[in-house]
Formats: structure tokens, C-alpha cells, sequence
């Protein structure tokens, strides 16, 4: 298929179909495309904007092209796309920690900064975390403990191909789109938040076309009309349930349930460092409670679609058990424990 006749369809405004946006992800990480081609087509399809169709034939091309692993059929994963530039704390990394220690087995992909001051990759490092295991060691890792960090870079090696590309662009192009899709254990159970509105319904079709089992897409906004990828503690939170093929659309308030509402000011982040410190001080109880009830609403929602909560009422009741007896701190510690033992082995095995 001649590159040429490609960028003259994305310049005419007219979409790919699966199959030619498959062909053009292929082309791109086998480096088949010069580097002006690829950032041409990556500044055009954002231009005309990425549809659900060329999003799945992106998806497939990249997880043919992955590092797998095989975690467990019902693990969450709690990673959103980043992007909403309002500055919070990790609350989808706190959260994937608290509902671990509710019995939730979690499977988070993430990776580095890119949109934000600080990543989950950043954040769990700071804690302490090797964000680095190899496969085999993250499998041991989440035999024994049921969580799974899965840093992007190790399972999808042929985007570094691309990542200079991206930088020098310095927009957002249709990768940003791929990151909560492309887990590499193909975690069927997800809570995905969004910068924007739009995208929506366009994860919405992506995930029904890739086997979601049960996964919640959300995006809110505060009553300063700022747009959030994550539930909102002072405004409406609009959802989009995928359970199996049924699709429901609901808009909820921190009020329907129980929560108290916090100013977005109240659960701002910084670098890695501060964020690290603020998940310690939810994990001992010493946070102020906007930052603990944040970290309970996404927790909440994550046991919803873990199956382990009939509702989200009764999520946050089993978040808020787990974090205020102890247990997601004594949890999290053992995590640490055992990450650090296997990637000490691990390192001495590989020198």
C-alpha cells in the first residue's frame, strides 16, 4: 500500500479503515515509514481526528507486536489517559493499591511521565517499587501478593521506535489514545479514565470490540468546569459501563454516595516525591481526608468492576475497611518486600 496514497487520504480528511490503519502501525514500528512520514501521519490523523475503527486496527497491530504475560483472566487495570493537565496526585496508582489490599488483583500498565509532573511509574519508584521486573519476575510477584506493575516499556519495546518522534511533535497523537487499551496481560476487567468527553465512546466501542469483560470509562468535571480523567469529589462524574456486550451510561455525584465534596485544590500533586508522600500519609491515615476520599471513590469503582463489590457504596466500604484497619499499609509493605527481594535475585541472576 503506497505511503503516498495514505497521507493523501488523511489529507482529503477521509478515515482508514481497520485493515490500512493496521498496515500503517506496522510499517511505523518496523520502521518501513521515514521519520517525516510517520510525523506526518500521526499530526494528520489528530487533525481529523482518531476514530474508534482505526484506534482497534492501532490496538491490534501494537499487542501482536507486545511482550505479553499471563497474570490472571480477572485482574484489574486502573490506567487512564492521563493528559487532563489538573494537576492531582496519582489517584488511579493509589487506588489500584487500596483495592489490592481489598482482595482485588490488579494488573496496572503504566509508564513514566509524559502529560503530568509525575507518572505512576514515577510515583512507585519513589515508593520504593522496581518498576522494572522482568516478566517472570513480575509472575512471581503477583502469585504471591496479586498485584502486577506492568511498565510499558519492557511489554511494548517497538513504541521506543517512535518516542523521539512524539517528543519533537509535542502534541497529543493517537498513542495517547492506545495506553489504557494495550495492557500487556489483555486485562479484561478495567477502569479507564479520560481527559476528554469525546473520547468516551470511542473507548467505549474499542473496549466491546476487544472482549471487556466488565470496565468503567469516566471522566468528570469540577465545579470550576475543569475536566478530570478520574471520578470528581465537586461535580458531576459521567460513565460508561461495559459489562460483557451491555452498555449503560450513568452521571453520578460524590453525594449519591456519601462522599464529602473537596475543592480540586484540596487534592493537588507536585513532583514524584510529594505524590509518594501523600500515598504514604492515605496509607498510615495521616492524609487530610480530601486526598483519602478521592483515593476511596476510584478505589471503590475499581472493586465494582473487579466483581469483589455488587455497587459502588459497597466498594467504598471495602476500601475504606481495608485502608482504616491497617491492612492496605501492612499489604502494600509486603509488596515492597517481595519486589525488592525479586529484583535483587533477579539482578544477580542477569550479572
Amino acid at each position: 500500500m503506497p505511503q503516498k496514497k495514505l497521507l493523501q487520504k488523511l489529507l482529503e480528511g477521509e478515515n482508514f479503515s481497520e485493515e490500512e490503519m493496521t498496515f500503517c502501525m506496522n510499517s511505523i514500528m518496523d520502521s518501513h515509514f521515514s521519520e517525516i512520514v510517520i510525523a506526518a501521519m500521526l499530526a494528520l490523523l489528530q487533525k481529523k481526528g482518531v476514530t474508534p475503527t482505526e484506534t482497534a486496527g492501532a490496538y491490534y497491530s501494537l499487542m501482536a507486536k507486545a511482550n505479553t504475560i499471563v497474570l490472571d483472566d480477572d485482574a484489574v487495570d486502573t490506567c487512564g489517559t492521563g493528559g487532563d493537565h489538573a494537576g492531582t496526585f496519582n489517584i488511579s496508582t493509589t487506588a489500584s493499591i487500596i483495592a489490592n489490599s481489598a482482595g482485588v488483583n490488579i494488573a496496572k500498565h503504566g509508564n513514566r511521565s509524559v502529560t503530568s509532573s509525575c507518572g505512576s511509574a514515577d510515583v512507585l519508584e519513589a515508593l520504593g517499587f522496581a518498576i522494572d521486573l522482568p516478566p517472570e519476575a513480575t509472575q512471581k510477584l503477583f502469585e504471591q501478593t496479586g498485584f502486577a506493575f506492568l511498565f510499558a516499556p519492557l511489554y511494548h519495546p517497538s513504541m521506543k521506535k517512535v518516542a523521539h518522534i512524539r517528543r519533537e511533535l509535542g502534541i497529543r497523537t493517537i498513542f495517547n489514545i492506545l495506553g489504557p487499551l494495550i495492557n500487556p496481560a489483555r486485562a479484561k476487567r478495567q477502569l479507564v479514565g479520560v481527559f476528554n468527553r469525546e473520547l468516551m465512546e470511542l473507548y467505549t466501542e474499542v473496549l466491546l470490540q476487544t472482549g471487556t469483560r466488565h470496565a468503567m470509562v469516566v471522566h468528570s468535571m469540577t465545579e470550576e468546569g475543569i475536566a478530570l480523567d478520574e471520578p470528581s469529589l465537586n461535580g458531576p462524574t459521567d460513565i460508561i459501563e461495559i459489562q460483557n456486550s451491555t452498555v449503560t451510561r450513568h452521571t453520578v455525584y460524590p453525594e449519591d454516595f456519601g462522599m464529602t465534596r473537596h475543592a480540586l485544590s484540596e487534592i493537588q500533586g507536585g513532583n514524584r516525591d510529594d505524590n509518594a508522600l501523600i500515598i504514604r500519609n492515605i496509607l498510615d491515615g495521616s492524609a487530610p481526608a480530601a486526598y483519602i476520599d478521592a483515593a476511596l471513590f476510584t478505589t471503590a469503582m475499581a472493586c465494582y468492576v473487579s466483581g469483589k463489590s455488587p455497587c459502588i457504596n459497597d466498594g467504598i466500604l471495602l476500601a475504606k475497611e481495608a485502608l482504616e484497619s491497617g491492612h492496605t499499609g501492612k499489604k502494600f509493605n509486603e509488596i515492597l518486600k517481595i519486589n525488592a527481594e525479586l529484583s535483587s535475585r533477579y539482578r544477580l541472576a542477569i550479572n
